[in-house]
C-alpha cells in the first residue's frame, strides 16, 4: 500500500510539473512582423529566450527593413543579434519583452514517438495548443533536424517545439513537398553553431545537390 501511494504521488508531481512547464511554454509563444521596403509586412512567428531575446527562422524576416515582436497585442521594436541563414535559425534583441523565456533542452535527447507540443495564435493570449510526435530525426551539423506530426502551418513557422515538459528543444521551420509532404523543425543546439556566412539561402531551399541526404 506505501508503495503504491508514492508510486501515485510521484506520477502526479510529475504530471502537475509538466502542466506548469506547459503552461509557462504557451506564454513564450510571439508574433515577428517584418516591414519590407514597400511596406508590406510579413507574419511569423517567435520563441522568447533569456535576456529580453527572440529566437525565429530566419526567412520569416527575410528582406525586412524593420522588425517588431508582439506579445499580448503589445508590438515591441526588435534588431537582429544573429543571422544564420543556412541553418534558419535568427536571433532578435527585443528590447523591454515582458514574455517569460522558455526553458532550453536538447534535442538529442528526443527519439521517435516523443509527444511534442506547438502552439499558434503567437500573441500569447487565445493561444491553441498544437500536438504531435517526433516521426523521425535527422542528424546534421551536430544536433537532429526533427521530422514531427505537429501540424504547423504557415504563420507558425520560426515558433516554439517543445518536448512534453513544456521545454524547447527546436523552431517550426518548414513542410518539405519532396520527398512527402512532412513538417520539419530546427533544433535548438543551432543556436550556439558556427555561422558560414557565404552560404544565404536555408539548406531546406538550396538546389537539391547541396541539400542533405533526407531532403532528396
Amino acid at each position: 500500500m506505501i508503495r503504491t501511494i508514492a508510486a501515485a504521488g510521484l506520477v502526479f508531481c510529475c504530471a502537475a510539473a509538466h502542466a506548469q512547464g506547459i503552461a509557462t511554454a504557451i506564454q513564450t509563444t510571439v508574433r515577428v512582423l517584418a516591414t519590407q521596403a514597400g511596406g508590406a509586412v510579413s507574419v511569423g512567428s517567435g520563441v522568447v529566450l533569456p535576456g529580453e531575446r527572440v529566437a525565429t527562422a530566419c526567412h520569416v524576416i527575410d528582406g525586412a527593413q524593420t522588425l517588431q515582436a508582439s506579445y499580448q497585442y503589445v508590438a515591441r521594436d526588435a534588431t537582429v543579434l544573429r543571422r544564420d541563414r543556412w541553418r534558419d535559425l535568427c536571433v532578435l534583441s527585443v528590447p523591454g519583452m515582458s514574455a517569460p523565456a522558455a526553458v532550453i533542452a536538447r534535442s538529442t535527447d528526443l527519439k521517435p514517438g516523443d509527444r511534442l507540443l506547438a502552439f499558434n495564435g503567437a500573441f500569447g493570449v487565445d493561444v491553441r495548443l498544437l500536438v504531435g510526435d517526433v516521426t523521425g530525426l535527422h542528424p546534421m551539423d551536430g544536433a537532429p533536424v526533427i521530422e514531427t506530426s505537429v501540424p504547423f502551418s504557415i504563420g507558425d513557422s520560426g515558433g516554439g517545439l517543445f518536448n512534453e515538459a513544456g521545454e524547447l528543444v527546436g523552431l517550426l521551420a518548414f513542410v518539405a513537398r519532396a520527398p512527402g509532404d512532412a513538417r520539419y523543425a530546427i533544433p535548438i543546439e543551432w543556436m550556439n553553431a558556427g555561422i558560414d556566412d557565404t552560404r544565404s539561402t536555408p539548406f531546406w531551399r538550396a538546389e537539391s545537390g547541396e541539400r542533405p541526404g533526407f531532403l532528396r
